[in-house]
């Protein structure tokens, strides 16, 4: 078993951002205004935890996990397949769906535009892990 003082950048950017992205879901993503007529208005506080919010955690606990058995454990894993795409596919997912739920949700707050943050650096450390893994099958295919 590796230690993270291994990992590539790329891998621990994926990590620390997936598992902040994760726990930032619970973070008020939308506050919306209620109107009630003559009784007043309220203002009601969602998490990000709707449909959409459930499909980006479990992308973002997918990802972490496929991160940890490539890289952290000595489990052996078909090698045939390329992993770090699927995580870059897992990433550039997680990215999107997010994008689309802060442009369907309304009175989206700081902490929704926080989690396209995070899941830009997760698509973004899963990009440089590709092209870590491209660049290193380029050079040993040319020696």
């Amino acid at each position: 078993m590796q230690s993270i003082k291994s990992l590539t950048i790329g891998a621990k950017l994926v990590l620390v951002a997936a598992i902040a992205f994760f726990l930032n879901l619970s973070l008020t993503w939308q506050k919306i205004e209620i109107d009630f007529g003559p009784a007043g208005t309220a203002e009601q506080l969602l998490d990000g935890w709707d449909a959409w919010g459930l499909l980006l955690g479990v992308l973002s606990i997918a990802i972490v996990v496929l991160t940890v058995l490539v890289h952290l454990t000595d489990v052996e894993l078909p090698e045939h397949v390329r992993w770090d795409r699927i995580a870059l596919a897992l990433g550039i997912a997680l990215l999107a769906i997010t994008v689309v739920k802060n442009l369907l949700d309304d009175g989206s707050t700081i902490a929704s535009y926080v989690g396209i943050g995070l899941a830009a650096l997760v698509a973004g450390g899963t990009l440089l892990d590709v092209r870590r893994e491209s660049a290193a099958g380029s050079s040993a295919a040319r020696a």
